[in-house]
């Protein structure tokens, strides 16, 4: 068995000032994120950190504006999270180009090998990254821990909503980390 925190998706086009789709609540994420990802490296947990990752012509920019485009600043996990882990050793980088971090990834195959007891996620979008993510997670039957206020969208109503698909739906644990 091995402990496993999910961080999805902490890039710059997300979560900080003058990313193409930031949104004013990560400000909030960001400090929790942070707080989660030093206790589990305490801790020795795996980290697998999802990374938004597409070209520049990628089909889901007919519904969102181009955002973290492989390569550029945009995409990179943003800056205080990107020294936390640099270097540390167990920590998995998934890039993904869809909504849930298993589409064309590999990420089922080292969880497979991981055999997680649970997986503890955060991150963001609520209601679309994390939500999705979370729900194949659920799926393949692994238990799901939820920190919801390390996670966070552009919309609150959409955020609540999330948190409770995923929790009464999913049925993932939903737990507050401060």
């Amino acid at each position: 068995m091995n402990d496993l925190l999910m961080v999805i998706d902490m890039q710059n086009d997300f979560v900080t000032k003058n990313g193409v789709l930031y949104f004013e609540r990560a400000e909030f994420v960001k400090p929790v994120v942070l707080d989660i990802v030093r206790n589990r490296m305490s801790k020795n947990y795996t980290i697998i950190l999802t990374q938004d990752w597409h070209e520049v012509e990628d089909l889901e920019f007919k519904r969102f504006p181009p955002h973290c485009i492989k390569d550029t600043y945009g995409s990179e996990l943003f800056d205080d999270l990107k020294e936390i882990v640099r270097g540390y050793k167990n920590s998995i980088f998934i890039q993904k180009r869809r909504f849930s971090a298993f589409f064309g990834t590999n990420l089922g195959e080292i969880l497979e090998k991981l055999s997680p007891s649970k997986a503890e996620v955060c991150g963001v979008d609520t209601n679309i990254c994390v939500m999705y993510t979370v729900e194949e997670l659920k799926n393949r039957d692994y238990d799901v821990v939820v920190y919801e206020d390390a996670t966070g969208t552009y919309d609150e109503k959409l955020h609540l909503f999330a948190i409770d698909q995923m929790k009464n739906v999913l049925g993932a644990q939903i737990e507050k980390w401060r």
